[in-house]
């Protein structure tokens, strides 16, 4: 099967063209990270120099979350695989140590200060599915003003909340969705008897 394409949008463009990024942001919950995000991780690397995972700390949206440190760990194995252009971030839990939310546009800003970049070198990386909710983003139009913008299409159907609720009612996940590197470790879906 063909990948679904990764449309990029310089900083400031609403029409997609060839871009090169230095840093792509791929942030999101990775509870469980599963195959789908490896396929993301793998195409954005054809656009940029490096690719920062980041687990979300605190939600926008208030969802309950595995442990951050575990999604850590998770993400970090699955960063493994590609060598040291993707590494897990675990800023949101500086960012975020106030109990306030993260939003896209504070973390970009907050990683565009600190690796010394011009904000149009960073590009946030999102779900096609997330392309209609961007316009609710906080910062929206500042965001996509000041950031580029790589958008993934889905090469397989897997979702971790599919995933958390196959593991809870004890069935088996597909082989195509996992991460063996995880694997193991996915009982903690599991519903307490």
């Amino acid at each position: 099967m063909q990948p679904s394409p990764l449309q990029c949008f310089a900083a400031g463009h609403d029409e997609p063209a060839p871009q090169r990024f230095a840093l792509a942001v791929y942030g999101g919950a990775f509870d469980p990270p599963h195959a789908g995000h490896a396929s993301v991780i793998r195409r954005v690397l054809e656009t940029s120099e490096q690719v920062l995972v980041v687990p979300s700390y605190r939600h926008a949206d208030a969802k309950r979350m595995a442990d951050f440190d575990l999604r850590c760990a998770w993400v970090e194995r699955l960063a493994a695989r590609f060598g040291d252009r993707v590494r897990c971030c675990s800023l949101e839990r500086e960012l975020g140590a106030d109990g306030r939310v993260i939003y896209s546009y504070d973390l970009l800003s907050c990683l565009a200060e600190r690796h010394g970049l011009p904000t149009e070198r960073l590009a946030l990386v999102i779900g096609e599915d997330n392309c209609t909710r961007l316009t609710t983003f906080y910062r929206a139009a500042e965001l996509r003003q000041r950031f580029g913008l790589l958008v993934a299409g889905e090469e397989m159907t897997v979702h971790s909340s599919a995933i958390r609720a196959m593991i809870a009612a004890g069935q088996a996940i597909p082989e195509a969705w996992q991460l063996p590197e995880i694997h193991s470790e996915m009982t903690i879906y599991r519903r307490s008897v």
